[in-house]
């Protein structure tokens, strides 16, 4: 916020100092003008008035593009810069035609005696001087602040520049004689200002009727398909408001990415796409897309969560040419003949949407979440947590045992245990014997309702202490 207000502080008083500026030249130019009956000096003071006009529009245009959008103003206040600049071109316009029919009149009928003297070449010279300093520090300040108004500013004075000298090369060759030169020199630099102004107005006509800049659309896309994870780039929307450039786009990603990881994904996006346009205001929208390396077990965990449900374990069989799918699947619901019927409707959903999938086997588990009343009886089950222990114990693999809690609910007992397997086993590896222990548990124990194990690596054989 500080940079920031810094920043704002000193475009403002570049922008002051260029209205400080014209206000000089401008006047000077218009004295010696009326004085003088130069039509070519008029011309210039009518164009250091557009100088002036611009360099007042810059300011105001820096002051309000700070103020934040507001309910009526979702988009903020930056169309005001466009809006003042487009009515500014109009009336410019009116005045080069003036000064090109007035040139054009002179130049038939000599109609005025031009007096040239040190006043009107002073005034001209003090204007090429004036305008380089401010378009060299209007542009340094655009450069830094990377503000468009300021750019536009100084390019503005720069022409201001070139039709000044069109006027004193005019002023000379009134000196000579040529009494029609001050007239060339003002038609000159009508038309100068007249094409100044059609490309001014060109611009904000476009930036009213939110047209992209060019090239932006281009740029973009090479910079969204750069970042990793992006699958697609569609529907860009770009417009301008002020000095302030809006994106909107979307994004095609994975649609099997987590909500994390694609959160993560769009905002590696935008800061992408801030570092490659400052200060624009990003809008992405993600859109989940089918991929080419998708599984058949994600297209079915997908499906199921279309269908609000939740698939886990799910296993793929290849059986003679044909898959064979098995996966547990979680409803919240007692009626078995409801959850019967919905389960072969999802079978047959999943054979028509993959049909290479011969066989479909759902298991159906109980999903509800409910809180069991229960006892911690650890302490006073010795002779329970001895007989896990034998039968964990005699299973392959497994080299130690820590019960960690033995819990009653209603003389239905809860087991939760860890085991210490070989660590260089795979992680299918130990899924199967945490499974075989379970499962061994609960024949040689019906006692036991459920049993929750939770494997841990262990150095098998020991290593000697003497050694280490």
């Amino acid at each position: 916020m500080e940079y920031h207000s810094l920043a704002e502080r000193e475009k403002r008083s570049v922008a002051l100092s260029s209205i400080a500026g014209a206000v000089v030249i401008t006047s000077l130019k218009l004295v010696v003008g009326l004085s003088t009956a130069s039509l070519g000096i008029l011309s210039e003071a009518m164009h250091s008035g557009l100088d002036l006009i611009a360099a007042i529009i810059t300011f105001f245009a820096i002051r309000f593009s700070a103020v934040p959008a507001d309910t009526s103003h979702t988009y903020g206040h930056g169309k005001i810069e466009n809006f003042s600049a487009l009515i500014e071109t109009l009336l410019l316009l009116v005045t080069c035609f003036w000064i090109i029919s007035e040139a054009i009149d002179r130049l038939l009928h000599h109609t005025r005696e031009i007096e040239v003297n040190f006043w009107s070449f002073f005034v001209i010279v003090a204007s090429i001087a004036v305008d380089y300093s401010r378009s060299k520090a209007l542009m340094k300040a655009a450069r830094k602040h990377r503000s468009q108004a300021l750019e536009a500013d100084a390019l503005h004075f720069r022409t201001d520049i070139w039709s000044s000298s069109v006027v004193l090369v005019g002023l000379m060759l009134t000196l000579l004689s040529f009494t029609v030169a001050d007239s060339v020199a003002a038609i000159v630099v009508a038309l100068i200002v007249v094409y100044v102004s059609i490309s001014l107005g060109k611009r904000t006509i476009d930036d009213l009727l939110d047209r992209a800049p060019a090239g932006v659309e281009r740029r973009i896309l090479e910079v969204v398909r750069g970042v990793e994870g992006v699958r697609d780039v569609e529907q860009i929307r770009v417009r301008n408001s002020g000095p302030r450039m809006f994106v909107n786009l979307r994004i095609g990603i994975r649609r099997m990415t987590p909500f994390q990881l694609a959160d993560g994904l769009v905002h590696r996006v935008e800061a992408a796409l801030h570092a490659a346009i400052p200060d624009a205001d990003i809008l992405i929208h993600p859109e989940p897309v089918e991929t080419a390396d998708e599984t058949m077990a994600e297209k079915i965990k997908l499906m199921m969560s279309e269908e609000g449900l939740i698939a886990h374990d799910v296993q793929v069989f290849k059986v003679n040419g044909k898959s064979q799918v098995e996966f547990q699947l979680e409803f919240d619901q007692e009626d078995f003949l409801r959850v019967h019927e919905a389960v072969t409707k999802i079978e047959n959903r999943i054979k028509a949407a993959l049909p290479d999938i011969g066989l479909v086997v759902i298991h159906i588990e109980d999903s509800r979440e409910k809180v069991v009343e229960s006892v911690d009886i650890t302490r006073g089950s010795e002779a329970l947590i001895s007989r896990v222990r034998d039968v964990v114990m005699g299973a392959p693999h497994v080299h130690g045992c820590t019960i960690l809690s033995v819990l009653d609910a209603g003389g239905k007992f809860y087991l939760s245990m860890n085991i210490q397997v070989d660590k260089d086993l795979t992680l299918e590896e130990v899924h199967e014997v945490s499974t075989s222990v379970e499962n061994r548990i609960m024949v040689e124990l019906p006692e036991i309702k459920s049993v929750q194990i939770h494997p841990e690596p262990s150095e098998w054989p020991p290593r000697n202490p003497r050694k280490q």
